[in-house]
């Protein structure tokens, strides 16, 4: 944790350094960058745009138009966009954008930074030194770095975020059971539900968890080599989450005993009420106190009120924690290929991963009017328009697409006190267990069509199964079964022999 520390002091340092050298405002002409971003739009969106820009003129004479979405219809659209070649400024990828840093990079949709012009050593000095060179190795896609990493919880800290409130009325014990995935909380789910249910009927119908419709992070710990796609993964070391699978021996997810079981597991939870089976429109629910769990990625500290004012919430985290070479594909910032300047966006980029007002602007807006400090100095919302939990104007913590979280300034209701939350996350990053196989990036081009054949076939199956949306265990098992024939159909062994073979390689050559 110390080094990583002081590298974040010397990056910060270097960017002091650099930008009246490489990018004084008088010898710039005024340029625009479009900024597309994985969250839906706040309210005060297009205020805090004003101040980013006249913050940005005054760094770099350039103003930034940001454009917020989410969805796999919007970010459908958007990969259409990008490979019809329109210059889309900096774009967020990975997977809260829906857009593939591996899949995109190598269809020519990202500026590579280590080109000729050399734009992360020109202009991004400081957020080249927030990563080892060993990350940036593993950012290369056929010999090139295309995306700048999100410096963040680079790693599966997943948790459950719960109503400790309705735990200590109810005793119910959290601490003390097996917690390796959302998996391991049948039981739990089932016992929260019976004493809820008793001692608040009105709360009959509402869910115990909120919905976890990921299968990995959340539900399976596997080595990843295609982002969003399960069907070529590996275990992981001291997990083995699959059984007959070592480390080494590349297997299709949905191809297995675990996965049907889970499967089944979900639709028999959504049956019985521990899920809901739609949550359209019901985000309300979750203020109510009548919801007991969520699933949490990336705190390590949690605030007392994650939900408001009606009930207290904790925290516990998976027993084990991992990473893989996907973690660092899976958020961050990178710029279009039609990039009309790309080194004023790269200017953009140094600043929103070095600046910390910046970075801080950018997820909670405009002090006076959305953030305010105290007497003691300390951020908070009170008395601004982030005070209410719920209905803020302009609230995005976390925001991973956009860059470096670990300097934006936070409320100690968010970090803990003394910015604990950053500083265990930065350890963690440290101590975490690695893949097998961390550092290898695979190449997906001699399997091109097979992986977008087998990526549809996926998308046609995932929701009705992670959302638990079936009749019952016997429509799962032919869904299943259905689903797996399909990916077989589509290729899905050429996928898995060429990972296979690529790793083979990657190993002989280290």
């Amino acid at each position: 944790m110390t080094r990583k520390l002081v590298t974040l002091f010397l990056a910060l340092a270097m960017v002091l350094a650099m930008v009246p050298a490489t990018a004084d405002t008088a010898d710039l002409a005024p340029v625009n960058i479009d900024w597309y971003v994985g969250v839906d739009e706040d309210p005060d969106t297009a205020l805090v745009n004003d101040a980013v820009n006249a913050y940005l003129t005054e760094k770099i004479n350039a103003t930034v138009s940001f454009h917020f979405g989410s969805g796999d219809e919007y970010w459908g659209n958007m990969v259409v966009r990008v490979n019809a070649g329109e210059d889309l400024g900096i774009i967020g990828f990975g997977s809260q954008t829906k857009l593939d840093y591996v899949v995109r990079s190598q269809g020519g949709g990202y500026y590579p930074l280590d080109g000729d012009d050399a734009l992360l050593d020109t202009y991004g000095q400081g957020t080249k030194a927030l990563f080892d060179q060993a990350v940036w190795d593993a950012m290369k896609i056929n010999g090139h770095i295309y995306g700048i990493p999100t410096l963040k919880d680079n790693g599966f800290y997943i948790s459950l975020i719960y109503n400790d409130t309705m735990a200590q009325e109810l005793g119910i014990d959290v601490e003390n059971f097996k917690f390796e995935s959302f998996r391991d909380l049948e039981a739990l789910g089932y016992e929260v539900k019976e004493k809820r249910d008793a001692a608040h009927p009105e709360w009959a119908e509402y869910p115990v968890f909120w919905n976890v419709n990921g299968v990995h992070p959340y539900n399976f710990a596997v080595e990843n080599f295609l982002n969003g796609s399960f069907f070529a993964v590996c275990n992981v070391p001291g997990i083995d989450t699959i059984e007959g699978y070592d480390n080494e021996t590349v297997f299709n997810l949905y191809d297995t005993p675990e996965f049907l079981e889970y499967a089944i597991q979900k639709q028999k939870m959504v049956d019985d009420g521990i899920y809901l089976y739609d949550y359209t429109d019901k985000r309300e629910l979750q203020y109510t106190g009548a919801v007991f769990g969520w699933s949490g990625w990336g705190y390590t500290y949690m605030e007392e009120h994650m939900y408001g004012d009606n009930f207290v919430t904790k925290m516990r985290m998976f027993d084990k924690t991992w990473t893989d070479t996907n973690n660092f594909f899976s958020a961050g910032t990178a710029i279009s290929s039609h990039c009309a300047d790309p080194a004023r966006a790269m200017m953009i980029l140094e600043l929103v991963n070095t600046d910390p007002d910046f970075a801080t602007m950018m997820r909670f807006g405009i002090e006076g009017e959305h953030y305010t400090y105290d007497a003691d100095g300390k951020m908070t919302f009170e008395g601004t328009k982030n005070a209410v939990a719920g209905e803020r104007a302009y609230y995005y913590w976390y925001m991973a697409p956009v860059g470096n979280l670990t300097i934006v300034n936070a409320p100690e209701t968010l970090t803990g006190p003394d910015g604990i939350m950053l500083k265990n996350m930065m350890a963690l990053n440290d101590s975490c267990i690695k893949a097998q196989h961390l550092g290898f990036s695979f190449d997906t081009a001699p399997v091109t069509n097979q992986i977008a054949a087998c990526t549809s076939v996926e998308q046609e199956y995932k929701n009705d199964l992670n959302l638990g949306q079936l009749a019952d265990a016997d429509e799962v098992t032919d869904i299943v079964a259905e689903f797996v024939d399909k990916l077989n159909a589509n290729g899905v062994a050429d996928v898995i022999a060429e990972v296979q073979s690529q790793i083979e390689a990657w190993e002989a050559a280290k």
